[in-house]
């Protein structure tokens, strides 16, 4: 018998990098499985919100990587019921992954030709965070509609959910019934060695990096509150990058970053290419993502794996730091309590700080090279 074949759908892909995690997810999982399934992928041929397609890509057509795999990269107009049809039925795959959980184009639509068309065809579908509370509480009427309604045609029926956590496999079960299969499997990484490199600290300073999405999810304003509460003594560089994903949250940020003072310096330096991730982290003390919600959080474990303790929230799965000295995870509904996590940052001389970098490095690899991580998405797919 030949390889089992899966068909992947999501909403940006490779080369594209301004949906974050996602993709991430997506790609670890292709490379780590490709030499034991046939993989395609389904994507589109634009990044998150750009109107240009990737100039390196041709649309409405099979790609083929160096490394084998195949994607298909849909031109908007392109991209409807029809066509999606007539490529996933194409394949003739034996699992449809699907990496969303409000998607029109490549979860709503993809469930539907299921039921009509392939009601034997199993599917494995990873709402990658959606449903946390954090996630939920963004636009709420309309995801409850949502749900609503894909219960009602049960759209559901019959799959297979990948949790990346237990705290996900709750939340799977929380909304679709403590009935559903869940498979927990968390989200792989790129394996590699990695290195330890001593970076020059001193007492009163420290350089803190924020990478991830500008939205009100991520949760940046209290962080900025808080820097500004440090004492004049410390001096703070804080760098943030990644792509705007809400306007009108970014203006009220960059109210708050005009009132600054003057120990405490913040640049918007953009959004940054996965390849070039961990190259940026290496130049920082400390990550910083003090977010609502996150079902996994691939920045956070670049970051240690680049040396750099986390200043995260408590919502991540990612928790009591403190006790291995790889970070701090703050709770989520407590600013006040970012401002002496931010002072003991700063006073950290240079052996503190060499030691809590090893200790986020050694953290982080025990996450990169976790062979029961992989065995785990193995399972979802056997």
């Amino acid at each position: 018998m030949g390889q089992k074949k899966i068909v992947v759908l999501i909403d940006w892909y490779l080369p594209g990098y301004k949906a974050g995690g996602p993709i991430q997810s997506v790609a670890n999982i292709v490379q780590h499985l490709k030499t034991d399934y046939d993989i395609a992928v389904i994507t589109t041929d634009t990044d998150l919100h750009e109107t240009t397609s990737y100039s390196a890509v041709e649309s409405n057509k099979w790609t083929v990587a160096p490394d084998g795999t195949r994607t298909y990269y849909f031109s908007k107009s392109a991209l409807n019921f029809g066509n999606l049809k007539k490529i996933i039925l194409g394949e003739r795959a034996d699992f449809i992954y699907i990496n969303s959980l409000f998607s029109v184009n490549f979860t709503i639509l993809p469930l539907l030709i299921r039921k009509l068309f392939l009601p034997n065809r199993k599917v494995v579908l990873a709402p990658r965070g959606m449903l946390g509370k954090g996630a939920l509480n963004i636009k709420p009427g309309k995801k409850k509609i949502f749900l609503s309604a894909s219960r009602l045609f049960g759209l559901f029926k019959n799959i297979t959910w990948h949790a990346s956590t237990i705290l996900e496999e709750e939340e799977i079960k929380s909304a679709f019934g403590s009935n559903s299969k869940v498979i927990t499997a968390v989200n792989l990484t790129s394996s590699r060695t990695l290195q330890f490199i001593s970076k020059p600290k001193e007492v009163n300073q420290c350089k803190l990096v924020f990478i991830s999405r500008i939205a009100s999810k991520k949760n940046i304003l209290p962080v900025l509150r808080a820097l500004y509460r440090l004492p004049d003594s410390m001096n703070v560089d804080f760098d943030i990058y990644g792509p705007i994903d809400e306007a009108d949250y970014w203006k009220q940020c960059e109210a708050v970053i005009q009132q600054a003072p003057g120990n405490i310096k913040i640049n918007y330096k953009g959004p940054v290419e996965n390849a070039q991730v961990h190259d940026v982290l290496t130049n920082y003390h400390f990550s910083v993502l003090y977010t609502q919600h996150e079902n996994f959080g691939h920045s956070i474990i670049e970051g240690m794996a680049a040396g750099c303790p986390a200043i995260i929230s408590d919502q991540t799965p990612w928790r009591n730091l403190a006790e291995q000295n790889a970070g701090w995870d703050v709770p989520v509904d407590n600013e006040k309590a970012l401002q002496p996590v931010f002072t003991e940052a700063c006073l950290m001389n240079q052996n503190t700080y060499d030691e809590w970098s090893r200790a986020a490095l050694t953290f982080a690899s025990g996450i990169i090279n976790d062979e029961k991580a992989l065995t785990a998405n193995k399972s979802l797919f056997q």
